[in-house]
């Protein structure tokens, strides 16, 4: 059974977000013990994204399972698990497969058609195949869902533009350089410094954004020491830790995405920078857990852009395109569904297969005895042949009778005939 738990701008403010989603790594841990030690969950993936905290489950027991995932995210999120229960919305069954392909297609992000959302489920895979939590329905969910995501970019053009969380916060800030004015409108960084914090997937987004609006000057620093190697691969100058504050001081526009506990830009960095500084400081935060303090804020001559201000800033995007997008997801959940559902009887055409090929190895092993090994290994091929030609159509007849919904007929048919004993209700 599929399932879903999980809370994203939609359901909340990004600070009951924030509460949620702590610590997604030890998230990721707990849940890998949970597969590992609970009966009731067989598999999952962590989707965990700047705006969304989301895992996807492949279980036995609902209940068992929604209970069980629940406590382990209030236990990272150091919350009362009655509390986690009210903020985390659930789905079950064919909304999961939707939820998510909607997702992946930039459907459901706080800036319609976004780029980088596809990627982030695709690497949400990776991570569960990293870590032994994925089982086939898994599997086959999220890669129809990357499927479908490519589908709605190249059939409907939404997402083309690359727009993304990264892009919209960007704008809204260059909009306001002194420079922006004078400069072409297609290379409106092309004499600004910009300086980003962190070194991550989401730091990675904002360079190749930033290099697309003409930053020719572009500066990282790592709070973690990773700054050299993200240099390296995107064109940009290493901010040593000893020089932090000046080059903030000097920077037209600050990204943050790093993430960091506490706040890398506090507000004694901040006032600092501001001294004899003439233009306002643009400060862009994407990190769900600030990178900016709250007291920066109320500092004159400074400008935060956060993920508040993206969801207000963000334009929709063409309304054709968006029907088009949803058209290619029903499509694309529909085949899903039904290509499932024709894998019901699965486990009963596998018992059917292996009680057959334990019949021809049970006399092949006679005639191996008898005969010489080519002798042998003729009959065994002629064998194979006949096995195949007799199985191929129970097969196919599994697979119309599973999308029907007429398996437990098929079942009894087995055990009749063959004396094959499977669940009457065979899930996967």
């Amino acid at each position: 059974m599929l399932m879903v738990l999980g809370a994203s701008h939609h359901d909340l403010e990004l600070t009951q977000l924030e509460r949620l989603s702590t610590s997604t790594d030890s998230l990721s841990q707990a849940l890998r013990e949970l597969t590992a030690a609970d009966g009731a969950i067989r598999g999952s993936v962590v989707l965990a994204t700047c705006n969304r905290l989301e895992i996807y489950l492949d279980a036995d027991r609902f209940h068992d399972a929604i209970d069980a995932v629940t406590d382990r995210i209030a236990a990272v999120a150091e919350i009362d698990p009655a509390d986690a229960a009210g903020l985390l919305k659930v789905r079950v069954g064919a909304p999961v497969a939707a939820h998510l392909f909607t997702v992946a297609s930039g459907l459901d992000s706080m800036v319609v058609g976004e780029a980088e959302i596809s990627g982030q489920v695709s690497r949400a895979l990776t991570a569960a195949h990293a870590a032994g939590t994925t089982t086939p329905i898994l599997n086959s969910l999220f890669q129809s869902a990357a499927r479908t995501a490519k589908q709605v970019t190249t059939g409907t053009g939404l997402g083309s533009a690359g727009r993304s969380v990264a892009s919209v916060a960007i704008d809204i800030a260059t909009a306001a350089l002194p420079s922006a004015q004078t400069l072409d409108a297609a290379l409106p960084l092309a004499t600004s410094t910009c300086l980003i914090i962190g070194t991550g997937a989401y730091a990675r987004v904002v360079a190749a954004a930033l290099h697309a609006r003409g930053c020719t000057r572009l500066q990282v620093f790592s709070p973690s020491g990773r700054a050299d190697a993200f240099a390296a691969t995107h064109h940009a100058e290493v901010v040593p830790a000893d020089q932090f504050a000046e080059a903030v001081s000097k920077a037209d526009l600050v990204i943050a995405c790093s993430g960091t506990t506490g706040g890398v830009l506090d507000v004694a960095t901040i006032t600092a920078a501001l001294v004899g500084r003439e233009n306002p400081l643009q400060l862009i935060d994407l990190a769900l857990r600030p990178d900016v303090s709250a007291g920066v804020r109320a500092l004159p001559g400074v400008r935060v852009i956060d993920l508040h201000t993206v969801a207000e800033g963000a334009a929709p995007e063409h309304r054709e395109s968006i029907n088009a997008a949803h058209d290619v997801v029903i499509a694309a959940v529909a085949k899903f569904e039904d290509d499932q559902a024709s894998r019901a009887l699965d486990p009963a055409v596998v018992a059917l297969r292996k009680h057959v090929s334990g019949a021809v190895e049970k006399e092949m092993v006679r005639l191996r005895a008898k005969y010489d090994d080519a002798i042998a290994a003729e009959v065994e091929l002629a064998m194979h042949r006949v096995t195949q030609s007799l199985l191929h159509t129970p097969t196919l007849r599994a697979k119309e009778l599973a999308r029907t919904g007429d398996g437990a007929g098929y079942l009894q048919a087995l055990h009749t005939l063959f004396g094959i004993e499977l669940p009457t209700s065979p899930d996967h």
